[in-house]
Parts: C-alpha cells; structure tokens; sequence
C-alpha cells in the first residue's frame, strides 16, 4: 500500500471519527508532556482510538492534547485517570465532540477536576 492509499484510508475513517481535546494552562517545560504523550501512545487501544499529540504555545503558557476514536465518552473515560496523574493538567478544560455520519455534530465541554 503507498503513502496516497493510507492517505485516503486515514482520511476516510478520520470523517466520521469523534474527538477529545484537553485544554490546558501553564506548564513547567516539555518533559511533562513528552511523558504524557508517550503515556497515551501506550496505551490507548487501537480498536477504542488513537492519540494524536500536542500542540504548546513557546512561552509554556498553555496547549493543547487531541485524541480521536470511535466514541468521545468511551475514549475519554480511558484517558482520564492519566490526565489527573499530571498536574499541569489538574486545571484543563476537556472539549468532546461527537461527529454524526450527516455531517452535524454534538459537543460537550467540561472542567477535568468537575467531572
């Protein structure tokens, strides 16, 4: 299979795919979040979805985790006993967005530490 294949499959599948982004403040430099990453790349199975990575501002003061599956709820459910280990993540707004095969969407949106 060549790399316009796994395109095409990647971007099939990722239509209809639900997605969970962890909103979070100040942090003290990348190896925190380099331990999260590494955490979530282990451990999330592929059958329940796939964490993407992170997006951080260069001053530390604030980014962005993005993970994507089959269902928000059951993805996050799985994710959430590893965001509370860290504690720059103790603050985070968690953002779930449920897409339908119509094109519309629901979306949900929560404090980590309230739920």
């Amino acid at each position: 299979m060549n790399s316009e294949e796994l395109f095409l499959i990647d971007k099939k599948i990722s239509k209809n795919r639900d997605e969970v982004i962890v909103s979070f403040g100040p942090f003290d430099g990348l190896d925190q979040i380099h331990r999260f990453d590494l955490m979530m790349f282990d451990t999330i199975p592929e059958d329940i979805g796939r964490y993407d990575g992170h997006e951080v501002n260069m001053d530390d003061t604030d980014g962005r985790l993005f993970a994507y599956g089959r269902n928000a709820e059951e993805l996050f459910k799985l994710m959430r006993p590893m965001l509370l280990q860290f504690d720059f993540l103790q603050k985070a707004m968690v953002y779930l967005r449920f897409n339908k095969e119509d094109g519309t969407h629901n979306e949900l949106e929560f404090k980590l530490n309230q739920v």
